[in-house]
């Protein structure tokens, strides 16, 4: 759209013209002397008339056209930083912000996806001898799956991230269990509003995910790994986004048991635990079973690795 204004404070008409479809719009002020005060007026309509006009306005000449709108009327009326504003937004842009909520346990902004799949394996299943599903009773606390590492065919596998996911927070921490230390890093990702997981005992991550964290591990961690209840967990700042597939790191598992810890939770989905529940942390109302958001190749894989007297205890069935 391309507008005239002539003899600006007093001035005779103002002109409105659509270059694609060819027409004019014209009004004429003979009759009224215009003050600065009127003017103001005027511009405000004239602007308001532009923005319903954009719309219709369609070709290679709209963002020229609306430019020297916007250009020209702030020369006459004034420097406004958000002249433009209200061209920028759309109802796309409105709907993906409305989207957009606090993750009630990683407490950083998230977007709403309650149906996703994982898409690729976490490691490389034929390097895993057994796995600890997580368990329903309430007593164990066991919102995790522990995966065992075959120590008959290697002594590391490589973690890979199973979704597009944001590592958003983590610790590198140290603990001695029967005279053994183990060194390594927890890292919690977060896929969606509604889903998130962590990898517990990553021995090896990438340099990346080194470059946030201090050099000297924490010796002291809540035994739950709970990102809401331990001061050492480092708050990734921005979040650093993985691809499904990409590399996050290598883990030996703990000293003694060669075994790393595998968590996803689903806040569309609530446990009915077996027992007295002591713990005040609610996310164990929301652990499923990891690897039930795998395709169903991969998932089959995992389930017969599940040691067969710990499942009916679990939710893996």
């Amino acid at each position: 759209m391309i507008y005239n204004i002539t003899n600006k404070l007093n001035f005779k008409s103002l002109e409105f013209m659509y270059p694609t479809q060819k027409k004019n719009f014209k009004f004429h002020f003979s009759s009224l002397d215009m003050k600065p005060s009127y003017f103001t007026l005027l511009a405000i309509i004239a602007i308001v008339f532009v923005s319903g006009c954009v719309s219709q306005v369609h070709g290679p000449n709209v963002p020229n056209a609306i430019t020297n709108v916007s250009k020209n009327i702030t020369q006459i009326v004034g420097q406004s930083p958000n002249i433009n504003h209200p061209l920028k937004i759309n109802q796309t842009n409105r709907n993906d912000f409305e989207k957009r909520k606090i993750n009630p346990y990683l407490g950083v902004p998230c977007t709403s996806n309650p149906n996703l799949k994982f898409s690729h394996d976490l490691s490389d299943y034929n390097l895993i001898e057994k796995i600890t599903p997580p368990s329903l009773f309430a007593s164990k606390a066991q919102d995790r799956a522990w995966l065992w590492i075959d120590q008959s065919k290697t002594n590391k596998v490589p973690i890979y991230a199973p979704v597009d996911a944001d590592l958003v927070r983590g610790v590198y921490k140290t603990k001695t269990n029967e005279g053994k230390e183990t060194i390594d890093y927890d890292l919690h990702f977060q896929v969606s509003c509604e889903v998130w997981f962590f990898i517990n005992h990553i021995s090896d991550p990438i340099d990346k995910i080194k470059e946030f964290f201090p050099n000297t591990p924490a010796s002291s961690i809540a035994p739950t790994g709970s990102p809401t209840v331990s001061d050492n967990f480092v708050q990734i700042s921005p979040p650093l986004h993985f691809s499904a597939g990409d590399m996050i790191g290598y883990t030996k598992g703990t000293a003694l048991a060669h075994s790393f810890d595998f968590a996803v939770f689903d806040l569309n989905n609530t446990n009915k635990l077996i027992g007295v529940v002591r713990s005040s942390d609610t996310r164990f109302n929301n652990f499923i079973c990891p690897f039930d958001v795998f395709p169903e190749n991969i998932k089959s894989s995992y389930y017969q690795k599940l040691i067969p007297d710990l499942v009916p205890e679990s939710n893996c069935k």
